[in-house]
């Protein structure tokens, strides 16, 4: 049994092989499609934002946040005050942000792995910038609209947030190591260096799905609303272009759009998995968890747009 299924592994790898052979213009395209896309949006959104949060604990902001806002985080979520740090960060800047805070605090013994698989599923927040200021303002020519959007993501994660509420998490009671200020040099190095080395998984991941996604629309001949939401699905600024140049209904367009903001896409999942690679993240849970919710969230998009 073992042999065959080794066998059958090859032979899908030799066939990836020619698949990658026969089509390298493809490849080429779309390292290139997905490296201009990286150091165009993602690049300059996330990496200052590594370096802060390195910055923000090193400095103890999570203890400051723990008896400010932490206490009204808390006791929404159920979780330890510690981590609305988390939360917090991730709902100003975008994800994968999420991974890189969740895995500092996990790196620091600050927070156990079973809060980490519960926080991870409610910090997904897209750019408000890209929402509002691109989808919004460029694309849909309203910021109210991207406004509405970016709000219905904040409602989103405090919804899937209450949801899992109920499962109870233990305080962190360990004392906090404080790092002697004349390190923070150090530091500074030390989370330079993560950020680089965030930035190339971040980048892989997106290489490797926009390259699935190119593929896919050179041998599928798809319904061009099918193709938008798989690409979505896959990559979420790709995706939600793709749906912007539609020839249909406006309202379907911003649900679409809603739907693929809520989900993230399978590549900012991925990166999110990558950079926590070090630790047993519940990868399964994540997406089924966000897709009910994102079915949920664009139901009721659809509702208040149809009767408003």
């Amino acid at each position: 049994m073992n042999l065959i299924i080794k066998s059958i592994k090859h032979i899908i790898l030799t066939l990836l092989i020619i698949l990658f052979i026969l089509n390298i213009n493809i490849i080429l395209s779309s390292t290139k499609e997905a490296s201009i896309l990286f150091f165009n949006k993602v690049f300059i959104s996330i990496f200052p934002f590594i370096i802060l949060s390195d910055i923000l604990i090193y400095y103890d902001y999570h203890i400051f946040l723990k008896n400010t806002i932490g206490k009204f985080i808390s006791k929404l979520f159920n979780i330890d005050p510690n981590t609305s740090i988390i939360f917090i960060i991730s709902m100003l800047t975008s994800a994968p942000t999420n991974a890189v805070i969740i895995k500092n605090m996990l790196d620091n013994n600050e927070i156990d792995i079973n809060t980490a698989n519960k926080i991870i599923n409610y910090t997904y927040f897209p750019s408000i910038s890209f929402v509002v200021g691109v989808i919004g303002a460029s694309i849909y020519k309203s910021l109210k609209i991207g406004l509405i959007l970016w709000s219905c993501c904040l409602f989103y994660n405090i919804l899937i947030g209450i949801y899992l509420r109920k499962e109870k998490i233990i305080e962190n009671t360990k004392k906090i190591n404080i790092i002697k200020k004349d390190n923070f040099f150090n530091m500074l190095k030390s989370s330079i260096l993560k950020g680089i080395n965030t930035s190339i998984i971040i980048l892989g991941n997106l290489i490797i799905f926009t390259i699935i996604i190119n593929i896919i629309k050179e041998y599928i001949d798809l319904n061009p609303i099918i193709m938008s939401l798989i690409s979505g699905v896959f990559e979420m600024t790709s995706g939600i272009i793709d749906i912007s140049n539609l020839n249909i209904n406006g309202i379907y367009k911003l649900i679409m759009t809603l739907f693929i903001l809520t989900f993230s896409s399978l590549s900012i999942i991925f990166q999110s998995k990558s950079i926590l690679s070090d630790y047993k993240i519940n990868i399964k849970r994540t997406l089924i968890i966000k897709l009910v919710f994102s079915i949920i969230i664009l139901n009721g998009l659809w509702i208040i747009l149809h009767f408003s």
